[in-house]
């Protein structure tokens, strides 16, 4: 069997080039200048989000992301990415045992309990994608930094909202 350099996304995008500008030239001779331009626009995004859906699957990572509930006693980890994160490890500072997750799905939360109540946690997690090197990333959670009112002026006049 023939054995091609291109997968099935780039034959994709070969066809649709050579399928919108093929109709462009023809609208075109046939003084349809309105119709030729419609399709380069039309062709031109079909070919723009082949390429973007490409590069989605050829470069697909996990993104994990960490939060407190809003009851401050579990940690929920989600993984906003495109690829699974495995062998998932979660220390936090202040608690003696890590979480440990097997694999952590696309779009997957997982919530992990904490032994009591907190205001603010640091939290490590450190994670493996296939057989790469392990990643690890550092999260502060439940510190909230006062709110800034964007309307309040540089220079405060007459007690601008002092109570």
């Amino acid at each position: 069997m023939l054995s091609l350099p291109f997968n099935s996304k780039q034959y994709h995008i070969l066809l649709i080039a050579l399928a919108g500008s093929g109709l462009t030239l023809l609208l075109y001779s046939m003084n349809h200048q309105i119709l030729a331009g419609i399709v380069v626009i039309i062709s031109a995004t079909l070919l723009l989000s082949a390429m973007i859906s490409l590069d989605a699957a050829k470069n697909a990572r996990p993104l994990i992301l960490a939060d407190l509930s809003p009851n401050h006693r579990e940690i929920i980890l989600e993984n906003a990415g495109t690829s699974a994160a495995e062998k998932l490890e979660i220390t936090a500072a202040g608690i003696d045992e890590p979480w440990h997750i097997d694999r952590l799905e696309p779009d997957t939360p997982a919530r992990l309990t904490l032994p009591k109540m907190v205001q603010s946690l640091i939290v490590e997690v450190t994670y493996q994608v296939q057989d790469s090197p392990r990643k690890s990333k550092a999260f502060s959670l439940g510190k909230f930094e006062p709110e800034q009112d964007p309307f309040k002026p540089m220079f405060p006049l007459f007690g601008w909202k002092g109570k």
